[in-house]
């Protein structure tokens, strides 16, 4: 009589086990991830960048994805520059079971020499490359007659206003010729290479970046006037600030030469009354005061760009350059460019859990008999003894006694 109970606990426990092997396995978390960008630009609000190269370790093997090397066209719509050589790679390995990541990526001229991440960047130096990175549109520049007039006490104001509409279009004149002959100010960027590189592993990362052979100048009347010289290794996140103020120097000494020449005929009924020399200086310091946004803030240009997301993960850009909006007044497209963006991490352990599983519950204790009744109900109407047997309980002891019955219920 007792043969069917052991069945049933028997194919209750079998049904259980099926159960638990049907149920879907949990995807392996990458132990380890890098990718790397050589160039973004954003000009006029408009994105756009080499593509990305990525490569990502799952515990048995490497996967990558994207292109590691990638064409200087690729970042269409735009003049930044017309010809050089990038370079973004980045490996991830597994090393006594615990996950690594390199990444490295740049910009370099023509001639330059693509190397493997792990050579301590991505490239070697050949021809300098030559980066556009504003022009500076100096045709706006006006004389303002009531400003020109408050550079003067009453008396040569007075003295000034009958003849002022002769000597304001003169001042013009020599004005539009001295800015026709500068042309718009171009400001560069000169360099061999421009390249960051990252590292991550279990609990550590790191990061660094390469400027060789690089400067910031601008180009007034055809002649180069070198803003700043770039470090080779900077510190992270190092801010370069521009001698712009001798750019304003070079423009002022130019507009000066073709006013003393334009001023020579047009101060002629002015004999006596003013000196050409104070008319010339308060001209000059409305051209400097016009000229003041490009001194404050045209470019920020931000080197070794660190960005530490967490012990096993980091964020590295080379050379992040903005044009800020003071430069809006000279009709200056706005840019922003990103040259060697590596990122390496998070990395991890091969086996550990994407989460920690949560403790399980210990096991029900097993009978060692079980009775073949039912008791009668407890006084608080729930099951008496028997009846509080746990189900975890029944299927332990169908698996020892449930399967041993049912063989001998065969041989019966």
């Amino acid at each position: 009589m007792t043969r069917k109970p052991a069945r049933g606990l028997a194919l209750l426990a079998t049904g259980a086990l099926v159960a638990l092997s049907a149920a879907p396995a949990t995807a392996a978390a990458p132990v380890a991830q890098a990718d790397a960008t050589a160039l973004t630009l954003t000009v006029a609000s408009t994105p756009s960048d080499s593509g990305s190269f990525s490569s990502t370790h799952d515990g048995d093997k490497e996967s990558t994805s994207g292109s590691n090397a990638p064409a200087l066209s690729a970042a269409t719509g735009q003049s930044f520059a017309q010809a050089g050589t990038l370079a973004q790679d980045a490996r991830t390995r597994v090393e006594q079971r615990l996950g690594y990541a390199e990444a490295c990526a740049g910009l370099a001229g023509d001639g330059a020499t693509v190397v493997g991440v792990g050579e301590g960047g991505c490239l070697t130096p050949g021809q300098n490359v030559r980066l556009n990175a504003a022009t500076v549109d100096l045709s706006g520049l006006r004389f303002v007659e009531a400003e020109f007039l408050a550079g003067f006490d009453q008396q040569l104001q007075d003295a000034l206003a009958p003849v002022l509409d002769e000597l304001l279009p003169a001042l013009s004149d020599g004005l539009e010729q001295a800015l026709t002959g500068l042309g718009d100010l171009g400001v560069f960027l000169d360099a061999g290479v421009i390249q960051s590189q990252c590292t991550a592993g279990p609990g550590t990362s790191a990061g660094s970046a390469q400027i060789v052979d690089a400067a910031a100048y601008v180009e007034v009347d055809g002649t180069r006037v070198d803003l700043v010289a770039l470090p080779v290794n900077p510190a992270p996140n190092t801010h370069v600030v521009t001698d712009l103020g001798a750019v304003t120097q070079e423009v002022l000494d130019a507009v000066r030469t073709q006013l003393e020449t334009a001023i020579d005929g047009a101060l002629g009924p002015l004999t006596g009354v003013v000196d050409g020399a104070e008319v010339l200086a308060e001209a000059l310091g409305q051209v400097g005061e016009g000229l003041a946004p490009l001194e404050d803030n045209v470019i920020d240009i931000l080197l070794n760009e660190q960005v530490q997301v967490a012990d096993d993960e980091i964020e590295v850009t080379a050379l992040n350059l903005s044009v800020l909006p003071a430069a809006q007044e000279f009709d200056v497209d706005l840019l922003r460019a990103e040259i060697g963006q590596s990122h390496c991490g998070p990395t991890g352990r091969v086996g550990d859990p994407a989460e920690p599983e949560a403790t399980p519950d210990p096991p029900a204790p097993v009978p060692t008999s079980v009775p073949a009744g039912v008791e009668t109900a407890a006084a608080d109407g729930g099951m008496g003894a028997a009846g509080n047997l746990s189900l975890a309980a029944l299927l332990a002891l169908a698996g020892a006694a449930g399967v041993a019955s049912w063989r001998r219920s065969l041989r019966g």
